[in-house]
């Protein structure tokens, strides 16, 4: 059995042929998928899209680049989102120190807001880490998280 923990079919990218990569993905072995949602509009479609195929479940987050862009308000929205039977995993979170949009302390404190959230909901997170695994690792660690598990990559 194959099971894709990390996808974005929630994307436009995706608009024009998402149905037939779909299709084979399961043609090729692929029995569930994740779909990944970190912003305002790739998480309402990745809710979307895993009420219509049963094989399909979401992940909501807030993704570390817009990490300046998240309020308390997300915040909430994500903590409503949980509690969808879909969802099943808070992410993509994490940290990104590649790109410059959003400050590192600003992307430590919304992981660890994230990571908060998770341990209060009671579900496995998706990490993101682009350069940056020592201070994931510590921020891991000290917020406990090995309490709800997760994947990164």
């Amino acid at each position: 059995m194959l099971f894709d923990t990390h996808v974005h079919l929630n994307v436009s990218h995706f608009d024009e042929d998402r149905e037939e990569v779909i299709a084979r993905a399961k043609e090729a072995g692929v029995e569930y998928m994740v779909i990944v949602g970190f912003d305002h509009e790739t998480i309402p479609k990745a809710i979307e899209l895993a009420e219509a195929y049963d094989h399909i479940y979401a992940a909501v987050g807030w993704h570390p680049v817009d990490a300046i862009d998240m309020t308390d308000k997300e915040l909430d929205w994500l903590e409503e989102l949980s509690a969808h039977p879909k969802v099943v995993a808070l992410g993509e979170m994490g940290l990104d120190y590649h790109w410059d949009k959003s400050p590192k302390e600003v992307q430590k404190e919304v992981f660890r807001k994230q990571i908060r959230l998770a341990k209060k909901v009671k579900l496995p997170i998706i990490i993101h880490n682009r350069e940056a695994t020592e201070d994931i690792i510590t921020i891991l660690q000290e917020e406990n998280a090995s309490e709800i598990g997760g994947i990164m990559h």
